[in-house]
């Protein structure tokens, strides 16, 4: 007669020896899992985003390549009548030059190294041009945003506004 007494094994249970778990989590495979994979998308993402902005820099160097060569055609122009400004705008076209060479010679990782390299040396200066920066940006999205009134549009007070059509509207005082 069999009894099913808990504490009784049987005998392939004796044999095989006593259940052992996985030291591993289902959970903890997962998130890794994920984190790698999120990494892996992570570097995809940045590598594109450097290509983007190498494209961008290479534009950048051929249009101030462009800008520098119509400086120097003006500088030309005005060498005979006006020879003080011809230098300023011979400097001026140097120094775009200059520009364009440098991002042409330098990856959009180099240009961040040298920018992180000059903000701990100099980080006054650093702070200085990054407020420059974004006052110069802000006022561009400023101007780039900015809608103009309509012709004939007048301003008045509440209590007798001009539409448009130049007929008084009174819709303010009748309330």
């Amino acid at each position: 007669m069999t009894t099913s007494d808990p504490i009784t094994f049987d005998e392939e249970t004796v044999a095989t020896g006593p259940a052992t778990f996985d030291d591993s989590d289902p959970l903890d495979d997962a998130g890794k899992q994920a984190a790698e994979k999120a990494g892996e998308i992570a570097g995809r993402a940045t590598d594109i985003g450097f290509q983007q902005a190498d494209k961008g820099r290479d534009m950048a160097a051929e249009g101030i390549t462009h800008v520098a060569d119509s400086i120097r055609r003006v500088s030309r122009d005005m060498e005979t009548n006006q020879p003080t400004i011809s230098n300023l705008a011979d400097n001026a076209a140097e120094q775009a030059e200059r520009l364009a060479s440098y991002l042409r010679d330098n990856d959009a990782r180099q240009m961040i190294n040298n920018v992180e390299d000059m903000a701990r040396r100099q980080p006054l200066l650093f702070l200085g041009g990054a407020f420059v920066l974004g006052v110069a940006t802000a006022r561009l999205f400023k101007a780039g945003t900015s809608t103009p009134k309509p012709t004939g549009y007048r301003s008045y007070s509440a209590t007798g506004s001009r539409s448009r059509n130049g007929l008084e509207d009174y819709s303010s005082e009748v309330r």
